[in-house]
């Protein structure tokens, strides 16, 4: 199959399962499409790492074994429901998110989703969770209003994963 379709199939399939729904598809395909134009990076002390949705990040694995996680997830506390908010509530949000993190003994390093292009919305500024499991990773997100995490494990490529409380789910 040409590259080019491999890519275009997954995002049509996501537009075909909001269509089923009854989903306008505008809302749903526009975050869709920012999550997907942006890069993740994680902190882990001098080593800056970055992955996209879809993507393979050897240098993420190696963040993984050396915390012995299983697993991590990209989580945020900007900008509730992908509305923007004023930068002291974010950096109020991001405290709280850090104080839950810590508050459930787990490992976090800072990290940053940084979009492809800077003019359509600030860089957000997020914690990578180590050994979250996916449900209270989401579970997580939504009391912190967030649409959706990004979830890495090894050998897999980086994934959406939406909470209950994207549009149209």
């Amino acid at each position: 199959m040409p590259r080019q379709r491999r890519k275009l199939l997954p995002r049509l399939n996501e537009i075909d399962d909001l269509l089923a729904r009854g989903i306008t598809v505008s809302v749903s395909l526009t975050l869709l499409q920012a999550y997907q134009a942006t890069e993740y990076v994680a902190y882990d002390g001098p080593v800056a790492v970055g992955v996209r949705i879809g993507a393979h990040s050897p240098g993420l694995e190696a963040i993984l074994e050396r915390h012995g996680a299983a697993s991590g997830t990209f989580i945020t506390a900007w900008n509730p429901r992908s509305r923007p908010a004023a930068a002291e509530a974010n950096r109020a949000a991001a405290r709280r998110l850090a104080e839950a993190v810590a508050a459930l003994g787990l490992t976090a390093l800072p990290h940053r989703g940084v979009p492809d292009d800077p003019t359509a919305w600030t860089a957000e500024e997020g914690l990578l969770v180590l050994g979250l499991g996916e449900a209270d990773a989401v579970a997580l997100a939504e009391h912190f209003g967030q649409n959706a995490v990004v979830r890495i494990e090894p050998g897999a490529p980086a994934r959406l994963v939406r909470t209950a409380l994207f549009p149209g789910t």
